[in-house]
Parts: C-alpha cells; structure tokens; sequence
C-alpha cells in the first residue's frame, strides 16, 4: 500500500480513476460572496494552502481567482467579481475522473470547480494534492 492509499485525507490517482468526480470531490468548499473585494480576496491567499478563491451566494457560484490570477495592481478597495477568471475549467458531479484527470493534467493549477449541470450550482471542488498523485478529501 503506498502512503497516499494509507492516508485518509487522499484518494489516489488509481483510486479515483474508476469513480466519478461527484465521489472524489470536496463537497461544501470554502467561497466567499460575490461582493467582497480584492482585500479579502488577498487576506484569503494569506494562507499558503489557499490557491483559488471561490465566489459565490449561497450554492450559486459567482466565479473564481486563482492565486497567479490576481495582479498586484489590483486596488485592495476594488470589488473582486471584476477579477473573476472568465472561462475557468469545471467538471460536473458525473464526469468521469478519468476525463477530469486529463483536465488537470492539460492545466497549470490542480483544481477544477465542480457544478451542476445547469452550469451555477456549486457542488464542490476537485484538489489534486501537492504532489499532483492523489485528490485532497475532507
């Protein structure tokens, strides 16, 4: 057994290259609401485990800033919506993992919104570990 199988806040590649992306994915993450600005966005990615920012109201997603995203001449009073990346990679519960794992692979951060598929619910989050072998889990 290798020590991402024997760690139970990791799923393997393996492990979830059968399953689905609505079995692998961090239900309930973290967002903030639409309305915040570039200050809490940047109080957010104070914590060094923090690479995206999600907006969203309620289960209603607004859009995402990834930490590379946000340029440093953005004002702390400005509102963060404006920041949003515009056309962000997502999956939805169903995806295949293996279909998702090739998005990842195809792209520098190793997240990938997961909503439903009228494309605003927000169901969670897919996170490949630091060491991009296995998918966090909560």
């Amino acid at each position: 057994m290798t020590a991402e199988a024997s760690d139970s806040r990791t799923v393997t590649r393996e492990e979830a290259s059968g399953r689905t992306v609505g079995e692998v994915m961090i239900r309930g993450p973290k967002t903030l609401s639409s309305d915040v600005t570039i200050a809490e966005v940047r109080q957010a990615f104070g914590k060094p485990n923090v690479r995206t920012v999600l907006l969203a109201d309620g289960d209603r997603f607004a859009g995402l800033i990834e930490r590379d995203g946000l340029g440093s001449d953005a004002r702390d009073d400005a509102p963060a919506i404006d920041y949003i990346e515009r056309s962000p990679t997502i999956a939805t519960p169903a995806t295949a993992m293996i279909d998702a794992i090739k998005l990842l692979d195809a792209r520098g951060e190793p997240r990938l919104v997961v909503l439903d598929e009228d494309g605003v619910t927000l169901r969670g989050l897919l996170c490949a570990n630091a060491t991009r072998t296995g998918f966090c889990k909560r």
